[in-house]
């Protein structure tokens, strides 16, 4: 008897469509009703919030390594028609940027006295293109991550320390090194179900080389988030509001609301497109 095998890694398309188009729905009211709001505080002096969609594929290999690859649909908000924009909500939003990350992580859990930690390493590559209207071609970016998490009953505090580095649009002369960051992130989260979390974080940028404009001393802006989480087996929810601000950069806008909708599906959990929660 002859057997089909599918590669190790070849998401199951129907799992990923049948998946999405379940939520697709929840996701587009969720959005207008947050956009379309007469007033609410991110809207101050009428500023609406940009917008970040992103869908997340992972999926586990042998020696606890997981590979993911994560497409997202940035917006901002317009004050005019204009190409590439879309009209929701009772406003226009034009498509700033498309990209995608893919990455491979490995994690370690901590035993005996280091009990309750979570370890890993993870490298990255994005591919970032944006939109022509800003004079900019594709870019390449990489980082990668330096991560450690404490768990204690219903909490979980994290830190994260990046490294990034960003290249020059490959229509300036080629894929040149242009400024790279340390990123530190801290982060505290609360679980208040099994399904349930909410969490705040702080993420701080601090430039290195490259075109940077300042010292490392000093950081150039930084984001503050507040999130909330849903998770139900291997599908996983996620919605975070952020406030991203200049520091020492008077070039960078001095503030940027970001609403951020996330979802993510570990393929390696599912047999058949039935099974997704």
């Amino acid at each position: 008897m002859q057997y089909h095998t599918r590669p190790f890694f070849w998401p199951n398309m129907r799992l990923i469509i049948f998946g999405f188009l379940s939520h697709f729905l929840f996701i587009f009211v969720f959005i207008f009703v947050f956009i379309s709001a007469p007033k609410h505080p991110l809207q101050a002096q009428d500023q609406h919030p940009a917008l970040w969609i992103e869908h997340g594929w992972e999926q586990k290999l042998s020696h606890g390594f997981r590979l993911s690859f994560t497409p997202e649909l940035r917006l901002q908000p317009a004050d005019a028609e204009r190409n590439g924009s879309l009209w929701m909500g009772g406003h226009y939003w034009w498509v700033e940027r498309m990209q995608s990350d893919s990455a491979l992580q490995k994690k370690w859990k901590g035993e005996e006295r280091l009990s309750g930690l979570t370890f890993s390493l993870l490298g990255a590559g994005r591919t970032i293109f944006r939109n022509p209207q800003q004079g900019l071609g594709p870019r390449l970016r990489w980082y990668t991550d330096a991560r450690v998490q404490w768990e204690k009953k219903k909490w979980e505090l994290g830190y994260r320390l990046r490294y990034q580095q960003q290249f020059n649009d490959f229509s300036s002369g080629g894929a040149r090194s242009a400024v790279s960051y340390f990123r530190q992130k801290l982060s505290l989260q609360y679980n208040l179900s099994k399904r349930w979390q909410v969490g705040i974080s702080e993420d701080i940028w601090f430039p290195v080389g490259g075109a940077a404009q300042f010292s490392n001393m000093f950081p150039d802006h930084r984001g503050s988030s507040i999130s909330f989480g849903y998770s139900r087996k291997s599908v996983s929810w996620d919605f975070s509001i952020t406030q991203d601000r200049a520091v020492w950069d008077a070039n960078r806008d001095p503030q940027l609301w970001i609403l951020q909708i996330g979802r993510s599906l570990k393929l390696d959990d599912f047999k058949k497109p039935s099974q997704i929660p």
